[in-house]
């Protein structure tokens, strides 16, 4: 039974490790982008921003053509009373009812539904471009929540690394110990170093897997789920290749900003939205036209006869009392008790504010650019420095290790070699990935991402 009980805890225990293993999911910076931009709740709104923009504009486009409706109305009237209808007094419980069909067509209105029309069709674009901003912040999102992962793994693998050759160290210096030839102070120092870097590489874990779920957080993708970040290997050439010049990156970048063109698409909204309050100051012109008829339970005046039939039926009724109705209309305003000041102060403050929204705009783009494009410059210059530096310091370092197994040099010598060599490490992988992503994040900007 014993045997059996182990069988099958075996047979579980690979089990939930292949299950466990199978469930791991590799994503790519490509993929990380794909899935934050199907997932992202600001993209999906500012979708639904667009088609409510959209929708408007068929609206304005709508407000040129006439309206149409139709109704019927039936009245139930007790009592004594002159009945139109019937052109006489009646007291008696009457039926009525009056079908009509009107339209009515605006002529003249200050030209407000054309400023109104303009005004729709530049917000539907401004809608279309915010659409496209929020792609590109969510994508740069993704960069840099990416970016910090890949940083933190690299940080991990150097203190992986480091813990390694201490423990290797700390190993020999016990057996030197145990037979003489070393000494307890020796072992000590590489006992609290080992403990040392140990605890420093639990913190970088930690700080990965912080990291990790931010990124996952980002994506909106399960918490519980295992996900490996799967990087490209870059040459060095490639990384070294000069940027274009700043003045051709900011051009690029503005001529494509979609937040630039958001700004700017409302900007001349809100020029066409004090034209149209504007509009109000003017006399608008409409027509208007009905025709219908009428019927009374108390019967009609026969037009051929010229006498009241009272037995008239609801046809005959119909045919009658049919009318035609026409109207011509102008409305001057004169007094709107300074509604329409009000109006046309508070649009052209918006206009005002739209024109500072995007000057800021084209400032935080500028501003961006530069950011990101002196970073790159830097980030090349540190990587140039950074290689020769580490390949300098490794060669001390091999150098510093071997004195130190001979017993020529300190513990303090050693470690402080060792320390260099490992800082110039995170600087090289510090300078190289921000290199890879600052030149990703550019050709985001410009429009090549």
């Amino acid at each position: 039974m014993k045997k059996l009980f182990r069988f099958v805890l075996s047979i579980i225990l690979v089990s939930g490790t292949v299950l466990t293993a199978s469930a791991q999911k590799d994503l790519t910076l490509e993929e990380c982008i794909n899935i934050a931009l199907d997932n992202n709740l600001d993209i999906q709104m500012s979708q639904n921003n667009a088609l409510i923009a959209k929708s408007n504009k068929f609206q304005a486009m709508m407000n040129y053509l006439p309206n149409l409706s139709a109704g019927v109305n039936y009245d139930l009237t007790a009592g004594t009373f002159f009945d139109q209808f019937a052109g006489r007094q009646v007291s008696t419980t009457t039926n009525t009812s009056d079908p009509f069909i009107r339209s009515s067509f605006n002529v003249f209105n200050g030209f407000a539904n054309h400023h109104n029309l303009s005004q729709r069709r530049n917000e539907l674009e401004a809608a279309t471009q915010g659409i496209e901003a929020s792609k590109l912040d969510v994508k740069n999102n993704v960069f840099t929540a990416y970016l910090n992962v890949i940083l933190d793994k690299e940080n991990i693998r150097i203190s992986d690394d480091r813990v390694e050759l201490l423990e290797a160290q700390l190993d020999r210096e016990v057996k030197r110990e145990s037979v003489g030839v070393g000494n307890m102070e020796s072992v000590y120092n590489f006992r609290s170093q080992v403990a040392n870097e140990k605890l420093n590489n639990v913190r970088l874990k930690n700080t990965l897997q912080s990291d990790m779920l931010r990124l996952v957080q980002l994506l909106r993708l399960n918490v519980n789920d295992d996900y490996r970040l799967i990087t490209e290997e870059y040459a060095d050439a490639d990384l070294l290749v000069e940027a274009d010049p700043y003045g051709d990156v900011l051009a690029k970048s503005m001529a494509f900003s979609p937040s630039l063109k958001q700004a700017n698409a409302s900007y001349k909204a809100s020029k066409y939205a004090m034209k149209g309050a504007r509009a109000q100051r003017y006399p608008t012109v409409s027509l208007f036209g009905q025709i219908g008829s009428r019927y009374s339970s108390n019967g009609a005046r026969n037009p051929t006869t010229g006498e009241v039939e009272e037995n008239a039926s609801l046809t005959d009724q119909l045919d009658w009392n049919s009318y035609e109705y026409a109207n011509l209309r102008v409305d001057i305003p004169i007094f709107t008790r300074y509604q329409t000041s009000t109006n046309i102060q508070v649009a052209k403050l918006n206009m005002h504010n739209a024109e500072l929204s995007l000057q800021q705009t084209e400032q935080n783009v500028t501003n961006t650019i530069q950011t990101v494009y002196l970073d790159l410059i830097s980030a090349q210059a540190t990587y140039k420095a950074a290689l020769e530096n580490l390949e300098s310091l490794e060669q001390s370092f091999d150098f510093i290790n071997k004195r130190y197994e001979t017993g020529n040099t300190d513990f303090f010598t050693y470690l402080e070699s060792l320390n260099n060599k490992n800082r110039a490490e995170i600087e090289l992988v510090n300078a190289k990935y921000s290199i890879i992503f600052r030149k990703k994040i550019i050709g985001l900007f410009e429009g090549e991402g």
